[in-house]
């Protein structure tokens, strides 16, 4: 299952465009690459790099959690017992609202 979900997810998740929010990330990253050691430089990638990957499981298991939500209320509806609701009980929905002589008022 967690395969087809994955699939699920590679097939209908579509990236937002920041476009803005990246270049300004790529700027401030160019201005710290330049005034940064090596070694400096190694720990701000793993940094960038492990973000990353956070946000990426973060967007799968949102996805992920939708549509088990999705489907768990598909099923929901699906076995719904639509006797549990009375109807008889619709017709008398004005009761609480209106007295039963007004109600009959109402209806004649």
């Amino acid at each position: 299952m967690p395969n087809r979900l994955d699939d699920l997810y590679h097939s209908f998740y579509k990236p937002i465009e920041q476009t803005e929010l990246k270049s300004s990330i790529e700027e401030n990253h160019k201005k710290l690459i330049q005034i940064l050691s090596k070694e400096d430089k190694v720990l701000v990638l793993r940094i960038i790099d492990a973000l990353e990957m956070i946000c990426n499981y973060q967007s799968k298991d949102s996805f992920i959690q939708g549509f088990k939500l999705g489907f768990e209320l598909t099923n929901e509806l699906q076995s719904y017992n639509d006797h549990s609701f009375e109807k008889e009980n619709l017709n008398d929905c004005g009761q609480f609202f209106m007295s039963q002589e007004v109600q009959k008022d109402e209806e004649n």
